[in-house]
């Protein structure tokens, strides 16, 4: 941990929850349980809740639409999609509560001590509470477990149905090697982002919540990046194995 404040302290994630969302799924077909081409229908819940008619972040799925699961996790990572956040929960677990219990219990068992959920989504509820070095754990661990998924975060779009939806990470658009992960926002939470990037084969992962504005969640993150850049390097000190001194035992052999 090269910086940190209030790192521990309980927050509501709002739509950065999401990563906890599409790794449950990852986890799922890995674990042979699901396939990406598997298709799951948007039930009037998720239209309702997560759809057009919320005016929340959504894919405008069609009502009662079957789509295939590697399509909902591009909706949910590149456009923040809350329908396909529902679709997947209710797909999987049959109802939304079911799955962020599913989620919760998966939390414990990659190391997220703290985190709880409520829904899928992010969506304000008193249960969706996380921790800023718990989503930097999060995001260490999607990114070191599924690479074949962790390159959809650094799509900077997608079209689906020919609706056109660009990356809501500002992160991308910038000459700093970023290449993920996810932005969110409710009243609650403010203005929140879990961004990662390479530079010189050195990865950083920054975590920012509870900002007032787009821009100043863009700037903040930025700077801590560029920060950690410039003032740290990652070297190899030993080598496995290697011998590094012999020390006189008095004594003893």
């Amino acid at each position: 941990m090269l910086f940190e404040k209030s790192a521990d302290d309980l927050i509501p994630p709002a739509s950065l929850s999401k990563l906890m969302t599409a790794e449950v799924v990852f986890n799922e077909i890995k674990q042979g349980r699901l396939k990406p081409t598997d298709a799951f229908i948007v039930s009037t819940n998720a239209w309702r809740r997560g759809g057009a008619p919320s005016r929340t972040s959504s894919m405008f799925i069609p009502i009662h639409s079957k789509v295939a699961v590697d399509d909902l996790l591009h909706g949910v990572i590149i456009q923040s999609a809350n329908d396909a956040s529902i679709a997947l929960a209710e797909g999987i677990s049959g109802n939304e509560s079911t799955f962020a219990e599913l989620m919760t219990k998966r939390a414990r068992e990659i190391g997220l001590a703290k985190s709880t959920f409520g829904n899928s989504n992010g969506l304000p509820d008193p249960r969706q509470l996380m921790t800023a070095r718990e989503l930097g754990k999060l995001a260490r661990h999607i990114i070191e477990t599924y690479p074949e998924y962790y390159k959809y975060y650094g799509e900077r779009e997608f079209t689906w149905n020919k609706i056109r939806q660009h990356n809501r990470n500002p992160l991308l658009a910038l000459t700093i090697g970023a290449d993920g992960l996810k932005t969110g926002f409710t009243k609650e939470a403010g203005y929140g982002l879990v961004g990662s990037a390479v530079q010189n084969g050195l990865r950083l992962i920054v975590v920012v919540n509870g900002l007032k504005s787009e821009k100043e969640r863009a700037d903040e993150a930025k700077k801590l990046l560029e920060w950690g850049f410039h003032n740290f390097q990652s070297g190899l000190l030993f080598a496995d194995g290697q011998e590094i001194a012999r020390a006189k035992i008095y004594g003893g052999v």
